[in-house]
């Protein structure tokens, strides 16, 4: 593939049209990645995924920044692009991009996601909580608490809010309490300067990447995708069905669930061959005419 900072390539290869994979990667990352999706699904179109850290290492830039970067660099190939896939919050970006690219290009992308969720307090704040916890048995568990403690306030704020300006001061919050617990972590540990560096700023674009999703607020683009659900009840479409089961009936355009957990759906062998059945040229071929 052409060489740039928007994209890797994670699979495929040749001049076929490309699918574009849209998530937040990351060392040391529990959830499974499209990576292991694609591998599994043997595809043949190139298939390419975002790289968020090199957007932002602070909180600051909005979302159009993000999905700026990522269609400017595809654009400049001059290569149609098949399917737009999107993970989680990547999903918000993944029917952003679709639409652009859809404005670009003679047809529509397929739109295919994830357990899609729209950009949370709730659900940044909880990486925050899971990131510090790793902190307590090298300092104890009265710095980690205090930190957590401040950053469930900074929740309480940004839920109170509603806003995405209230998101994006949760962020900068959550940044802020991670980086004074980590420290002196990373003193303890005798960590060098630039595994320290690795570690916040990994951290620090990941709340960036959330922040800046929360700027497309709304879930009315996926009514033409194809969701594939896990049967984690607190994730995707679950979590919209337990509060309001009509509007995630009417959410997208079709739903495949699967039987595995949230963090394994990117590695379910029956989600990689649904894939490659939508990634067909067949498939592809009947693209929605906008």
């Amino acid at each position: 593939m052409e060489n740039n900072d928007a994209w890797q390539e994670i699979g495929g290869s040749g001049p076929g049209q490309l699918v574009l994979a849209v998530d937040f990667t990351a060392t040391g990352r529990p959830d499974a990645r499209f990576a292991d999706l694609i591998g599994l699904a043997g595809t043949g179109h190139p298939v390419w995924e975002t790289m968020p850290q090199a957007i932002a290492t602070d909180v600051g830039p909005g979302g159009a920044a993000y999905l700026d970067h990522w269609f400017e660099a595809v654009r400049a190939t001059g290569r149609p692009v098949g399917a737009v896939l999107g993970f989680c919050a990547g999903a918000v970006y993944a029917a952003a991009l679709a639409d652009r690219l859809t404005q670009w290009q003679e047809s529509a992308p397929r739109l295919i996601l994830f357990d899609p969720e729209l950009a949370n307090a709730l659900g940044l704040y909880w990486q925050f909580h899971k990131s510090v916890q790793l902190f307590e048995g090298i300092l104890g568990p009265e710095p980690v608490a205090r930190a957590d403690a401040a950053g469930h306030r900074a929740l309480q704020a940004a839920e109170a809010d509603g806003t995405p300006d209230g998101l994006r001061a949760l962020g900068i919050e959550l940044v802020r309490l991670f980086r004074e617990v980590s420290g002196p972590a990373f003193d303890e540990l005798e960590l060098d300067a630039e595994s320290r560096a690795e570690f916040t700023e990994s951290f620090t674009a990941f709340v960036a990447y959330v922040v800046a999703a929360g700027d497309f607020p709304s879930a009315e683009p996926w009514k033409k995708a194809v969701a594939f659900s896990s049967a984690s009840p607190l994730s995707g479409l679950n979590k919209l069905r337990s509060t309001d089961p009509n509007s995630a009936a009417e959410a997208v355009a079709r739903e495949l669930r699967f039987d595995c957990d949230h963090m394994d759906l990117l590695r379910d062998e029956r989600a990689a061959q649904a894939l490659a059945g939508l990634l067909s040229s067949q498939d592809l071929s009947r693209q929605i005419r906008m």
